[in-house]
């Protein structure tokens, strides 16, 4: 069963295949890469060095991510949308062996593996994934034949020793001639030839390292940090690239070659607040100190206790998955000639002075492990505490991993690449709703917790890539050196708060003991209802009593302000459907009228559509007959070398329609077109081009992912217009039933408003809130003519995506996430949408407006739109004007 992607992992490969089309389009013969990767990010592009030429990006993610399951993802993209092929090499770069021999496992070894199903999904069913030792004996790597994903180390391609500079021996057999590998090299092109390695004699090396020059693979360099210097440039280089992709927490941000120092193109960076968000990682951290190294341990086991009670109950609630919370403990190392707490001392305090059975304790060490191949995961496993000296076996993943006990020094990078990499991976990948299972645990042997605290969010960023923000709200400090339980729903009061005062929502859901003077509250507490608490006590005590659990319950990513600082809620009226006395969201792509119709979609391409000749990059083309006309040198043209070799001679029509068909449904743009409707449709379209227009089926066979491209367009903007004609049938017939009022709204408050990257260059006076979504220049600009205009009571950038606390207006299909929400002096909400003049004639951004217009209409003044393109400054004052 294929594994649905998270919100941030879907823009993460939708960002990498716009890139990878802008590249292949690029109108520049030069750089597209640089052109391409700048227009989209607006940051300098970087070229490392010997890659001139060659798409070289960073996809970032924060330890716990899902690297290799985007990476999976990431080599189908590549493969599409950038070389146009569905049988790509794939050089597949782990930093040890220990994570290529995990990358194995899940990638061809486990049928049921979500890698395995993405990997597949992505080439096909035919790919071969291998070690670089077993490719030595491929006999089959010729350009158009079974996609190969080749997976390896740093250490097994590069030429010389990072330190010393001597060639490393061993890996020169990937460079020598090879008698399993002459069919790649038979009838070559002499141009094609002469990019190749050639022997002291001169002779072309019939090498590994030549097979897949020929091939240009693909790069996936997993943890890339570890793969930036000039030796491994040059080793890289030799297989001859056509797309490098690096995915690591922690690129390389500081770029100076004089100093060997070579600067990753991050082409999208990912918060650790989206992976919060959609339960990849718990957060935040709780981090309490302890003076003495048995307190540390009786902590740890007291909040694994506590937290096994809870999970136990969250098991029998309507069948949640049973979680088993682990505690890692982190020991001191064993020395010769001094005692210290190590691995045996630390199992040994475990059992005979704390009580635990030792079938639940575990040592992994580098010398010693009692791990093995066993599943934590599995309900069978007896394991509740790992115990370690330096660091986990690489690759491990547990993450039924709650608690870090660390009797070390908390503060070097590998216990944070502990606390981080182990015990912040969410259990199921799904949040449990329960406070005290939503977030890790960490007990220190430190006599300073807030030094330690600083400590440790400086590792963060600089080892597990978390951005500073992330880093500094994922530690809540708690400097305490006395047992405390689990103190979560719990608050200290003098007195029981006024029911009367308390929201409905809240009243059932607290009790007050009156011998212990605890409020206990069920379930999430929200910044709405804590401040209704905080209003509800009589006392300056309790006030900051309320202060402080808030402090402690609040989610990570929420903006770090007292609940008496919190900003009021922005109200925005939903465009909405009214029946009789009820009202839901108006969402014209679920409208029961709707209907695909493909059919009536014009199957006919013409020749500006999809022209007769294939451009390859921007320097060769092929004629009608399929012959090659190469008007610059190989290296321009090597990105696209696959085109021109004999792909495609072989296929009939019906297969190429059934293949754009395939194309057209592989993934969920297109849930409601069957196929019986769309593989008529696409008959239609090949016997027009080779029948009608007589194109050379062989040359459109080899154009085919940009065929697919041109038609996955073509009928998602047919389904656009059906959709639209189908809310614009139900406008006409119920012109009364849509309208924008207060009756139905969307509520902006400052807790849920967590967008994962945020402006702060300088600051407004007027933004409602205290944390502003990221923008760009110009928008910026329109930023500040609203915070200025003196009719501007506050506003807020909105957000793209709901997760983020961003409101949308429905648009036919899909959604539209605005610009700016204004709110004026007199309570009118305006919504802004900036645009530059390019992307204003763009239809998807013209049915925006109509969108944003049309709601306008509907609310009876209470509501005006503004759509501003390139500066009119003019149009927004009036707009914003009384």
């Amino acid at each position: 069963m294929r594994l649905s992607l998270k919100d941030y992992q879907k823009e993460t490969i939708a960002k990498l295949g716009e890139y990878c089309a802008a590249v292949r389009t690029a109108s520049s013969a030069r750089r597209p890469e640089r052109d391409a990767f700048e227009s989209i990010t607006d940051r300098n592009y970087f070229v490392p060095p010997g890659f001139d030429g060659v798409p070289y990006v960073c996809l970032r993610l924060p330890t716990g991510g899902g690297k290799t399951l985007l990476a999976a993802h990431a080599v189908g993209t590549v493969a599409r949308q950038l070389l146009g092929s569905d049988s790509p090499a794939c050089l597949w770069i782990c930093p040890s062996t220990t994570i290529r021999d995990q990358t194995l496992r899940v990638l061809r070894d486990k049928p049921n593996d979500h890698h395995y199903i993405a990997l597949r999904d992505a080439l096909g069913p035919d790919v071969a994934v291998v070690t670089l030792e077993e490719a030595l004996q491929q006999a089959n790597l010729v350009a158009g034949s079974a996609p190969l994903v080749i997976v390896t180390t740093i250490q097994s391609y590069r030429v010389k020793d990072d330190r010393s500079g001597e060639e490393i021996q061993a890996n020169r057999r990937i460079y020598r001639d090879n008698g399993y590998l002459m069919r790649p090299f038979e009838n070559l092109p002499q141009a094609l030839r002469a990019g190749l390695a050639k022997d002291e004699n001169g002779q072309v090396s019939l090498s590994l390292a030549n097979a897949l020059w020929l091939r240009a693979p693909i790069v996936i360099m997993d943890e890339a940090h570890n793969a930036r210097t000039p030796t491994s440039f040059e080793s890289l280089a030799r297989f001859g690239p056509s797309c490098v992709v690096e995915l690591t927490a922690t690129p390389q941000q500081e770029n100076d070659p004089a100093r060997e120092l070579y600067a990753s193109n991050v082409l999208h960076p990912v918060s650790a607040f989206a992976l919060k968000k959609e339960g990849m990682i718990k957060l935040p951290v709780d981090l309490e100190s302890r003076a003495d190294w048995l307190e540390v341990l009786a902590a740890a086991k007291q909040r694994r206790d506590e937290l096994e009670v809870k999970a136990d109950e969250y098991e029998h609630v309507e069948g949640h998955p049973p979680i088993r919370p682990i505690a890692l403990v982190q020991a001191q190392p064993k020395r010769a000639n001094q005692d210290t707490h190590h691995a045996q001392v630390v199992k040994r305090a475990l059992i005979d002075r704390l009580g635990i059975n030792e079938r639940e304790v575990r040592i992994c060490t580098g010398t010693e492990d009692e791990i093995g191949d066993e599943n934590l995961i599995s309900p069978d496993s007896e394991v509740r505490y790992i115990i370690t000296v330096d660091k986990l076996k690489e690759g491990w993943d547990c993450p039924f991993a709650y608690i870090l006990a660390s009797i070390g020094n908390a503060a070097t990078p590998t216990a944070v690449e502990q606390l981080l990499g182990r015990v912040l991976r969410q259990p199921h990948a799904t949040p449990t709703h329960v406070p005290a299972l939503d977030r890790a645990y960490a007990f220190v042997l430190s006599n300073n917790v807030v030094q330690t605290a600083m400590q440790l969010r400086d590792r963060m960023v600089q080892t597990c890539g978390f951005d500073e923000r992330a880093a500094a709200d994922a530690l809540r400090v708690r400097a305490t050196q006395s047992q405390q339980g689990l103190a979560f729903g719990q608050v200290r009061l003098t007195e029981a708060p006024s029911p009367e005062a308390l929201p409905d929502s809240l009243r059932a859901r607290v009790t007050y003991d009156q011998p212990t003077q605890t409020l206990r509250v069920a379930g999430i507490i929200t910044a709405r209802e804590a401040t209704a608490l905080r209003q509800a006590v009589r006392t300056d005590t309790d006030r900051q009593a309320v202060d402080d659990f808030w402090q402690q319950e609040r989610p990570a990513g929420a903006t770090n302000r007292r609940l008496n600082d919190l900003a009021p809620s922005l109200f925005v009226p939903h465009l909405a459907l009214v029946t009789g006395n009820v009202r839901t969201l108006f969402e014209p792509e679920e409208l029961d009228e709707f209907s695909w119709n493909l059919g009536a979609c014009n199957p006919e391409l013409t020749r500006d559509v999809f022209g007769d000749d294939v451009r390859v990059g921007s320097a060769a083309t092929i004629d009608l007959e399929g012959e090659a006309v190469v008007t610059a040198s190989v290296g321009d043209v090597r990105l696209r070398q696959l085109e021109l070799i004999g792909e495609g001679e072989d296929w009939s029509k019906v297969e190429l329609a059934r293949w754009l068909d395939r194309e057209l449904h592989r993934d969920d743009t297109f849930l409601g077109l069957t196929k019986s409707e769309s593989q008529p449709w696409m008959h239609r379209v090949v016997d027009g081009l080779v029948d009608g227009r007589r194109l050379s089926l062989p040359v459109v066979v080899r154009r085919r992912h940009e065929l697919a491209a041109t038609l996955r367009q073509r009928a998602a903007e047919h389904g656009r217009h059906q959709a639209r004609a189908a809310a614009a049938e139900l406008i006409l017939r119920r012109p009364a039933s849509i309208e924008a009022s207060p009756a139905l709204v969307f509520e902006l408050n400052e807790t849920d408003y967590t967008p994962y990257q945020v402006f702060d260059r300088y600051q407004f006076r007027n933004h409602a809130f205290a944390l502003i979504a990221a923008m760009n220049g110009e928008e910026a600009q329109c930023a500040a003519k609203i915070d200025s205009h003196s009719n501007v009571k506050r506003w807020v950038r909105n957000t793209d995506r709901e997760t983020q606390g961003g409101f949308f207006l429905p648009k036919s299909p899909g959604k539209f996430f605005p610009d700016f929400i204004v709110e004026l002096n007199d309570g009118t909400i305006l919504i802004v949408e900036y645009k530059m003049g390019k992307m204003s004639r763009d239809p998807e951004e013209l049915h925006k407006r109509a969108v944003g217009e049309f709601w306008e209409g509907r609310s009876t003044g209470i509501c005006r739109f503004a759509w501003i393109v390139d500066e009119d400054w003019g149009e927004l004052d009036r707009k914003l004007s009384p």
